[in-house]
């Protein structure tokens, strides 16, 4: 099984195995090919250690696997124009299901690796070897959507197909709900309204009815109105179950509300019932990581 911290040897021992290549690992390296805007051909061999692969390629590499006895070159002049086509792809090109779901694996990624004591580290400002970097991890990740969003939309010159990218990313948000990742939901709805985007009025004069409608429904979800009622009662609905995403900055607000709303100490003994409602919202919050996200699942009602 190939995953995140898979080694690039451990890449080569797994393809050799699988096609059921007679000789040993040790024959064969694993290359990365990346292919210049002028159609230049770069190849080099990977470090047998190096892991994260699949964060590091480009839109216009691929990995190969080279015998190290031979000295061809790994990539075709056809294969390297279609590398090249294929990392010019635009966002218009891609398909809303597909961004949603990659959009939800990433999220949920980063929210089932948190580690319960990440928050009590966070919450109460302990000093922790691990530095809450899950937690961290998942908390920047709001911000990076939401910015994304907003420059897609801002590089964009033509006002039509500008248009086109927010009725776009509203789709996208829509599938996002029904994946139940309210988190990728909130940030592309934020990087909607942030003000650069909402001030482009000649845009969403363009955007037609049905969309803006929609566009309302979701902002309506996340009203912060009597404590964003609305969200929490889909999330607390009896129908909603795991694999859930919920919005982290929610789940940050309550964590603080329960710990600077009630005293660590009372009459000078440690207040062990604020601990255990702590205990129990951070329970809470490990329930909707306790399944698996299936991205065959996500939109089996379709």
């Amino acid at each position: 099984m190939i995953s995140k911290d898979t080694t690039a040897k451990e890449v080569v021992v797994q393809a050799i195995r699988e096609f059921a290549l007679t000789t040993t690992p040790d024959a064969y390296s694993l290359c990365e090919v990346s292919v210049t805007p002028e159609g230049v051909i770069k190849q080099r061999r990977l470090p047998d250690q190096l892991s994260k692969l699949a964060d590091r390629i480009q839109l216009s590499g691929r990995y190969y696997l080279k015998n190290n006895m031979e000295t061809e070159t790994l990539c075709s002049d056809e294969d390297a124009q279609e590398l090249l086509r294929e990392s010019q792809i635009s966002l218009l090109q891609l398909s809303t299901i597909e961004v949603a779901t990659q959009l939800s694996m990433r999220n949920f990624e980063l929210f089932r690796n948190i580690e319960p004591t990440e928050y009590i580290d966070d919450l109460f400002k302990l000093k922790s070897k691990f530095n809450c970097a899950n937690l961290k991890k998942f908390e920047e990740v709001i911000n990076q959507e939401t910015f994304w969003v907003a420059s897609e939309i801002l590089r964009e010159t033509n006002q039509l197909k500008r248009m086109k990218i927010i009725k776009h990313f509203i789709k996208i948000a829509l599938h996002c709900r029904e994946c139940k990742n309210f988190n990728s939901m909130f940030a592309i709805i934020s990087g909607l309204n942030l003000a650069p985007v909402a001030r482009l009025r000649t845009t969403w004069e363009k955007l037609p009815s049905k969309y803006e409608k929609l566009f309302q429904d979701l902002q309506d979800l996340f009203d912060p109105s009597r404590n964003m009622a609305k969200y929490r009662n889909v999330l607390n609905s009896q129908n909603l179950q795991p694999p859930i995403i919920p919005l982290f900055p929610v789940i940050k607000k309550d964590l603080t509300f329960l710990h600077e709303g009630n005293d660590s100490k009372v009459e000078g003994l440690v207040n062990f019932e604020k601990l255990r409602m702590i205990a129990k919202e951070i329970r809470h919050v490990g329930r909707m990581a306790s399944v698996n996200m299936d991205p065959a699942l996500m939109f089996r009602t379709r």
